[in-house]
This record gives structure tokens, C-alpha cells and sequence, in this order.
């Protein structure tokens, strides 16, 4: 069984980055491992910070169920503040994970994404991005071997965002979009918050938006079913999959510019774990 790890800086990060591609993974038998990076005590409205954290966090776990998700490792960072956090102590904590639950797969925010004015989002990407060749370092950290870990590395990148340069890989979610429309609406308490963010936004504009209204004050399902699926459904459109078909968009990466090579020279390891399958990188999807 395959591991993959999703390195999440809020907790609601995953379900809407990612979610159906997660759900996917679980239901083909990958153990999945969440990291939340923060503790999301700011996100929410009319609540204490320790309210806010004790609510989000029990969401987060109803959204992982869902999803399928196996473990949740809280790193307890203050949310919003990772701009202040040393990026070394951040990558630290990766380089353990990847130690730890030696994932063949990592999903996160892509350091290189466009249009990202969440620093708690970009600092987690750069941490993550820099943690993939540090945890194969015997020299890096070598307090992680007392505990009976060993330099190790991610085989698969997933680079998710809001706009992603050279986007390669499109993975069709079509059977599992409502298992992450309801894993998305399970955060009700950070996506009232931020679907808050955007009626404040109209009423500066002079309008409104009533199913923007609605979903602050009542059902969260119809305005996030909406917006998930017109995602997916334009990342299939884009590429050229069968009309209702519904796909999630990442920038996939091995081993880059030797990704040709290693497939040219690289033998079968006898008892290894067969490698999923990638049209990504030239193999038989």
C-alpha cells in the first residue's frame, strides 16, 4: 500500500485544493496523511480563538472521514503568522514527516504558483519544496536517526494552487466531486468565514448576492457544489475529456529534466512495490 502525504496550511486546504484527488487515492487503497500546518484560530466568525480552534479542528477530522484520510499530524503553527516563522524550523518538521511516513506521494501548494496572497500558503509551499531534498541528507537533521529514521525520498510531487505555471497533469475525479463538494462543506465554520469575506466585498461594490447571503446564514452546500464543479468542469473541458467529466488540475513532477533518462536506464527492483501507473510521464495511464 502506497502512502501520500498532503501538506495542508489551514485545514480546509485539502478539501478544496485537492479533495476528490485524495478521495480517489484512498479508495484505490493509498493510506492518506494529512499535515495541518496551523492551527486555524482566527478563522471564523463571532468565536473565541480557542472555540475557533476547538471547533475547526473536530470539523477538519469530520472532513478527513470523508475523504478517507488515515492520520492527521497537527503541527500547531499560528495561523497567519507563518511570514514571522523561520522557514528552516518549518522545513524541519517536513523533512521528519517524510522520514516518518515515508510517503511515495506529496501533495501541497506550489511555491511557484500565481496569483497566492496567502503567506501561510506560500511559506508552507517553499518549505515543502526545499524539504524534498534535505530528508535524503544524512547530514540534515541527524537527531531523526536516534529515533530509528533514515534519509529518505518522495518519489511524486503534486503541485496544487490557484493558478499554476506549467500545469501538467489532469486527474479525472468524476466518480469521487461530491465526496469533495461534502468534505469542503464539512469546514462550515471557515467556509462561513470566507464566503463572509466576499458578501463584505460586495456590499463595498454596492450589491449583493443572494446565494452568497444564504451560504453565510444557512446551507454552504449549494454555492460550494457550484463553485467545485465549475472548476472541475472546466479543468476537463481544458483537457478534452467527455462532457461530465469533472478533473482536478496539478503540476505532477518526478524527477524533472531526468524524468527521460531514469525511464531509459531504471530496472525493476525485485520485492518493490510497483509504481502507479502516470500518463504524466510517458508511461500507460
Amino acid at each position: 500500500m502506497h502512502t501520500a502525504l498532503v501538506i495542508s496550511p489551514h485545514a480546509d486546504d485539502a478539501a478544496a485544493f485537492c479533495g476528490a484527488t485524495l478521495a480517489k487515492f484512498a479508495a484505490l487503497g493509498w493510506r492518506i496523511v494529512l499535515v495541518r500546518v496551523t492551527d486555524d484560530a482566527r478563522d471564523s466568525m463571532n468565536l473565541t480563538a480557542e472555540d475557533t480552534i476547538r471547533v475547526n479542528t473536530k470539523e477538519l477530522h469530520t472532513a478527513a472521514k470523508i475523504m478517507g484520510i488515515a492520520e492527521i499530524e497537527e503541527l500547531g503553527f499560528p495561523t497567519d503568522t507563518l511570514g514571522d516563522v523561520s522557514r528552516v524550523e518549518l522545513r524541519e518538521r517536513f523533512v521528519y514527516l517524510f522520514r516518518k511516513h515515508q510517503p511515495y506521494a506529496v501533495f501541497s501548494f506550489d511555491p511557484f504558483g500565481l496569483h497566492e496572497n496567502n503567506l501561510d500558503h506560500t511559506i508552507t509551499a517553499q518549505a515543502v519544496d526545499e524539504a524534498f531534498w534535505v530528508s535524503t541528507f544524512d547530514k540534515h537533521h541527524p537527531e531523526h536517526f536516534e529515533e530509528g529514521l533514515a534519509p529518505f525520498s518522495v518519489c511524486e510531487r503534486w503541485y496544487f494552487g490557484r493558478d499554476l505555471p506549467s500545469a501538467n497533469h489532469v486527474e479525472d475525479v468524476t466518480e469521487h466531486i461530491e465526496t469533495c463538494i461534502n468534505a469542503l462543506c464539512a469546514h462550515k465554520t471557515m467556509m462561513r468565514n470566507t464566503v463572509n469575506q466576499l458578501k463584505l466585498q460586495a456590499q463595498t461594490w454596492g450589491r449583493r448576492v443572494p446565494v452568497i447571503d444564504a451560504a453565510v446564514d444557512g446551507a454552504l452546500h449549494p454555492l460550494l457544489e457550484q463553485f467545485l464543479m465549475a472548476r472541475a468542469h472546466t479543468v476537463a473541458q481544458s483537457a478534452g475529456l467527455p462532457e461530465g467529466q469533472y478533473a482536478e488540475l496539478f503540476r505532477l513532477e518526478r524527477f524533472g529534466d531526468l524524468e527521460p533518462l531514469m525511464q531509459a536506464l531504471g530496472e525493476p527492483i525485485d520485492g518493490a512495490r510497483p509504481a502507479p501507473r502516470r500518463a504524466t510521464f510517458g508511461e500507460e495511464a
